[in-house]
């Protein structure tokens, strides 16, 4: 047992302290904060303001007047306080907004201010579009060669005076406005060159929103009502719901769709620290091998105690990282969105639990491959079992998280190799998990680190002093029965 903790003291300290595992440790989440916050630098620039023209030609003879005011300065100021508006009480009310909102009010963020900033900063940055009807009976064709040769420019570009090249040309139909029969024409005619969508979208919804006053403005039965567009506009709004979880220490927010993140973030945990002792193990099994120090080393253990070191070794890397990267996990969810409640003890157990069970599969498969090889490109060929076990999970990891009692979820769960990447995502959702299941699970994953370590003991016992050509699947079955 002594030799075993020696193998496994120094397979966790040549790894541990190293400066390329201290960098990797601390450069990820360094570079979150540091990508966070460049993006939060970049929003600060204002890029260059479109300006140009959009002609009309409405063949129906009832929009133009509400164009004109759609494309006015007082309509784009109002457009920029509507999203402003909307910016807050997204803030306020939406799943997502409530979280930046408990985030910003954390940092001492004024968020009313910052929304009021953001319209003004919308309406300094947004496209100065000019209007321009053109006659009913224009020629459509001979006006797109204008827009053809448009060249999009910005003020840093032109001079103040004049409206700039023709961006756009809108060919509004008359059935549009007027009941074509029973219906409505659904569509208007839009050309442009190359145009930014943002911008495109802008125009689009204000000739929409145009043509919707004026067919509200047509209908009699509005007039003889005394009903105005506007008037129809908020009879018609969908109103917000205001969405509170009720927790033990009263209610907070809630969080919506951000509550599919924790499984996400549990599974992360298990998958960063299970693959990066593994991928450890591996590469330094195929380095000890390829440099003739296994030779030396076996001259003083046995084959098994040295793989038990080993994996042992590793595991206390895979335990380090785990703990550091749930711990800034937890700070986070506690400092940010001051949500503890989303975590709880018994999931943290869970993920211990289960992290055990994932870590000795996944080291025993890595065990055996590196000790069969002679160096990393021969263990890509071996790899495809390991990364099938790992990759099932992840690609299917938000259909878990939303239906965690479903057939698939639960059927999974007892598949061995995937059932602890199943089983963290399953406990971690929403949905309570039927109570017979997890140490059904749990026993499904002993047996399978049981009958993996004891594959990986025989062909490690085999394969590592093997030197040559590689073994391919059936020549590692067939040491399996021979050693």
């Amino acid at each position: 047992m002594n030799k075993v903790l020696c193998i496994a003291w120094r397979e966790f300290t040549s790894t541990v302290f190293t400066k390329g595992f201290l960098l990797g440790v601390v450069m990820t989440p360094l570079m979150i904060l540091v990508v966070a916050g460049a993006i939060a630098w970049m929003k600060k620039f204002e890029g260059p303001r479109i300006r140009g023209t959009v002609a009309v030609i409405d063949l129906s003879g009832l929009v133009a007047d509400g164009l004109a005011v759609k494309f006015g300065p007082e309509a784009e100021a109002r457009e920029a306080e509507d999203r402003g508006r909307e910016a807050a009480e997204g803030l306020k009310q939406s799943d997502l907004g409530k979280a930046a909102s408990t985030m910003a009010e954390a940092s001492g963020q004024d968020v009313s201010k910052q929304a009021s900033a953001a319209a003004a900063n919308m309406v300094r940055q947004g496209p100065q579009l000019t209007l321009e009807v053109l006659p009913r009976d224009a020629d459509a064709d001979a006006e797109k060669e204008s827009v053809k040769h448009a060249t999009v420019r910005t003020h840093a570009e032109t001079p103040s005076q004049g409206t700039g090249d023709r961006l756009a040309l809108v060919v509004i139909p008359a059935g549009a406005v007027q009941r074509s029969g029973e219906a409505f024409v659904p569509y208007l005619a839009f050309y442009a060159q190359r145009l930014d969508g943002e911008v495109q979208s802008r125009i689009q919804r204000r000739v929409a929103d145009a043509i919707i006053d004026a067919r509200l403005r047509a209908d009699e039965r509005l007039g003889s009502a005394g009903l105005t567009p506007s008037d129809v506009r908020s009879l018609v709004e969908r109103p917000r719901a205001e969405a509170r979880t009720l927790t033990p220490e009263g209610e907070k927010n809630s969080l919506g769709e951000l509550m599919m993140l924790v499984p996400m973030g549990f599974m992360l945990l298990l998958m960063i620290s299970v693959m990066t002792s593994g991928s450890n193990l591996l590469t330094t099994t195929v380095e000890e091998k390829s440099n003739r120090v296994m030779e030396v080393l076996l001259s003083a253990v046995s084959p098994v105690q040295l793989m038990s070191g080993k994996i042992i070794g590793q595991m206390g890397v895979g335990l380090l990282i785990l703990i550091a990267y749930s711990g800034l996990g937890i700070g986070s969810v506690a400092f940010l969105l001051k949500r503890l409640d989303l975590i709880t003890w018994s999931s943290l157990v869970y993920l211990g639990v289960f992290f055990i069970i994932a870590y000795f599969l996944i080291a025993s498969m890595m065990a055996a491959i590196g000790s069969a090889v002679n160096d990393m490109r021969e263990a890509q060929a071996l790899m495809t079992p390991v990364m099938v076990i790992v990759m099932i999970p992840w690609l299917i990891w938000f259909v878990i998280q939303r239906a965690p009692n479903s057939p698939l979820a639960v059927a999974l769960s007892f598949v061995p190799g995937t059932n602890p990447f199943v089983m963290v995502i399953r406990l971690s959702g929403s949905e309570p998990v039927p109570a017979w299941q997890i140490p059904v699970s749990i026993l499904v994953g002993v047996l399978s680190v049981v009958g993996a370590a004891w594959g990986a003991a025989k062909i490690f016992r085999v394969g590592v002093l093997m030197y040559g050509k590689p073994p391919d699947f059936r020549t590692l079955m067939r040491w399996i029965r021979m050693a």
